[in-house]
């Protein structure tokens, strides 16, 4: 009898160890899974600024993906920093078991204030072989082998939201961010891009027309908080 007991016994451990350790693998398996998905396919990223208001608020969330078949006039892309940090692997590893377990609400580097060094969400306004022109805040286009110019909001197939800025009569739009600047035309690769926000964001009027290479991902949506759900 007691042998018996023993067996049984032994029989309940061994099943409750393997029980375990599968659990544990598929855990593991399952973080491994997301944290793929999350770094090359599909991931969230926080807007600190008000570079992108109405349609982006300050403190959003948006999700982002790195995989597309390229960009069209309107798209809300997200660009890489101009001046890329750099850190150790292991403070990567850290930050990127941080982020997944906080839900990317905290990160080891995000209160980096370096000039240049933190990414930017902007919006794709002028495209390869467009000639471009800004009055008054306004983006007005001639795509090539167009003959007219038409404003950004005419052109584009999606309908989107600018946070304009009217400054008084005698103001000279040339200064700080520009208000306006004379035509110029995109070579082969190259785009313009705006901030929704005109009257105080560094983009295209600073950087000049960004490479296809420095878009990192394409905005996806804004899901959080949830009173500004919308889809890009």
């Amino acid at each position: 009898m007691n042998r018996n007991i023993e067996v049984f016994s032994y029989q309940i451990k061994k099943e409750r160890r393997r029980r375990t350790v599968s659990l544990v693998v598929f855990f593991i398996c399952l973080y491994i899974f997301i944290n793929l998905v999350i770094s090359y396919l599909i991931y969230p990223v926080r807007q600190n600024s008000i570079s992108m208001i109405p349609d982006i608020p300050e403190k959003s969330i948006v999700m982002v993906s790195s995989v597309n078949g390229g960009y069209s006039r309107g798209d809300v892309v997200l660009l890489n920093a101009r001046n890329q940090m750099t850190y150790p692997l292991y403070k990567k590893l850290a930050d990127q078991f941080i982020r997944f377990f906080t839900g990317q609400q905290l990160s080891l580097f995000e209160k980096n204030e370096l000039p240049a060094s933190k990414s930017h969400i902007r919006r794709v306004v002028g495209m390869p072989g467009d000639t471009i022109y800004m009055r008054d805040y306004v983006l007005y286009i001639k795509p090539a082998g167009e003959k007219h110019f038409l404003t950004e909001f005419e052109i584009v197939n999606e309908p989107y939201n600018v946070t304009f800025y009217v400054p008084p009569a005698d103001w000279d739009t040339g200064i700080g961010v520009k208000g306006s600047f004379n035509e110029l035309t995109l070579g082969y690769d190259e785009y313009f891009v705006l901030a929704d926000n005109r009257k105080s964001s560094d983009d295209s009027r600073l950087w000049g027309a960004i490479k296809g290479k420095e878009i990192d991902a394409k905005v996806l949506m804004c899901y959080f908080p949830f009173t500004n759900f919308r889809l890009f």
